[in-house]
């Protein structure tokens, strides 16, 4: 489809969306070509570092209105054949579209695509975006709000009534929702299209059982079509962030901390198979590469929507384009995984493959503070990155943070100045007999936190909280307070 938009009254043509003419005020239609041809082709031979695979073709299409595109591709055409784009043959297909300045057309040609998606005028949706941390939209780190109300925006299309959807979420655990959904422009969209915005957990949850595994999932997510709706991004710890890790904040508090406890690889597979009726809609629309899935990544830009009733799979074509790593949790949530046999649709993989920069395992915002991860969950996830942000530009001795309990003697061979953060990583140093210079309990006060922190960063040896500094943390969150 090659989209224009055109004024009622001077025929002034624009390829981006406008809501009325600059010359004459006029009215704005939209014009969908439908009939596409191939009239222009040029192959390339040279690889460029956001076209490595060579060689490719840039074609240019022309619709019955005249309008042209260009449209790159691995396949082969002819001047003046058709160009058409083939739905789905299976229901695990992975729609994947390019987005030409309308989220909107792509959303509903990702949808189009695909075989057996049904969303009727009397289902009840649940919406579920990415919203783990107040930041801003620019910043990759939540939905893209423009995302969300173009999805709205269709669903109303079908007919589905804005009382029996609702767009639900939690933040990272120690993070607020509601603070998350507001900085991120998500509530901003529900309040202007009358959705009503839930913070999963407050509940109310319900015990479901998969493969031996006990889950205590949102009821609403039970009772309604989920329609997962992740933004695509690396993650430092997992790999990536995508439609399999959305599904995660489905479930209590307390069970994502188990999840994590009890190896998230494994049991994240198990949560996809106790939630079957979800459809995802992925935003990478900007996507996050290099220290996701936080503020610490930087937008990727990748001007993508890629949809699926398989979340595994749709995870799976989006690290192919990306060329990532496929995490374990991916490859193991999806039975006869074979990442080589995956309908995609859409647009063709070997032509959108470009390598985003991927996450390293040990950074963290502070360039001397490097992290152990032992499979930490979301609480720890959060606490480690406040604390190393709030402390970005005090430079001192190099501290080896260790978060999490999946934790083994290798892991920590030959690492100095070794710092226990939390709850799980100080028992389960207890239980290696391995002596740090310090434990940093995640119940005390951040301040009292930021303080050892401190001082492990600016003094050698083996530091200490003293009665002097306990003083000195009070009278600072007093002053926070106060201030505040």
């Amino acid at each position: 489809m090659i989209v224009r938009w055109i004024c009622e009254k001077c025929n002034k043509k624009w390829i981006y969306p406008v809501e009325k003419c600059v010359y004459c005020k006029g009215n704005i239609t939209k014009q969908k070509g439908t009939q596409i041809k191939v009239v222009g082709v040029t192959k390339v031979f040279i690889p460029s570092p956001m076209h490595p695979i060579v060689p490719y073709n840039i074609l240019l299409l022309q619709d019955e209105f005249g309008n042209r595109l260009p449209k790159k591709t691995i396949k082969e055409y002819k001047i003046g054949d058709t160009y058409t784009e083939q739905k789905a043959k299976t229901k695990d297909a992975v729609a994947v579209v390019k987005v030409k300045y309308d989220i909107y057309e792509a959303i509903k040609e990702a949808i189009n695509l695909l075989e057996g998606i049904k969303l009727n005028a009397d289902d009840k949706v649940l919406i579920k975006p990415s919203i783990i941390a107040a930041a801003y939209p620019y910043q990759a780190v939540n939905t893209n709000p423009d995302f969300l109300n173009a999805l709205l925006a269709i669903l109303f299309e079908l007919g589905i009534k804005k009382e029996n959807i609702i767009v639900a979420e939690q933040a990272l655990i120690g993070s607020d929702a509601i603070d998350a959904a507001s900085k991120s422009g998500i509530l901003e969209i529900c309040k202007k299209n009358g959705v009503n915005f839930v913070d999963i957990s407050k509940g109310p949850f319900e015990e479901i059982e998969s493969e031996g595994y006990t889950f205590k999932i949102f009821q609403e997510a039970l009772k309604r079509k989920v329609i997962n709706v992740p933004i695509m991004k690396t993650n430092f710890q997992l790999g990536i962030s995508g439609a399999v890790e959305n599904l995660s904040r489905l479930v209590d508090v307390e069970t994502q901390r188990k999840m994590y406890f009890d190896d998230v690889d494994k049991t994240l597979p198990k949560l996809i198979k106790a939630t079957p009726d979800v459809f995802t809609i992925a935003d990478a629309t900007n996507g996050m590469q290099s220290q996701g899935p936080l503020t610490l990544g930087e937008p990727a830009f990748l001007n993508l929507v890629l949809a699926s009733k398989n979340d595994a799979l749709l995870d799976t074509v989006f690290c192919e384009i990306t060329m990532l790593q496929i995490p374990s949790h991916v490859s193991s949530s999806s039975k006869n995984f074979d990442a080589k046999k995956i309908e995609v649709v859409g647009n063709e993989l070997d032509a959108l493959k470009y390598p985003i920069k991927a996450s390293a395992p040990n950074d963290t915002s502070h360039p001397d503070i490097k992290v152990i991860d032992g499979n930490a969950c979301p609480a720890c996830l959060n606490l480690m990155h406040n604390l190393t942000s709030k402390l970005v530009g005090l430079r001192g001795e190099e501290i080896n943070l260790i978060i999490g309990s999946i934790l083994t003697d290798d892991m920590l061979k030959g690492k100095e100045r070794l710092v226990a953060l939390g709850d799980c990583a100080i028992k389960k140093l207890q239980d290696l007999r391995i002596e740090t210079i310090a434990k940093i309990d995640q119940n005390i006060d951040e301040i009292e936190q930021l303080i050892l922190l401190k001082k492990l960063l600016t003094t050698e040896g083996k530091p200490r909280i003293t009665p002097v500094d306990k003083v000195k943390s009070k009278m600072k969150k007093l002053l926070s307070k106060v201030i505040s």
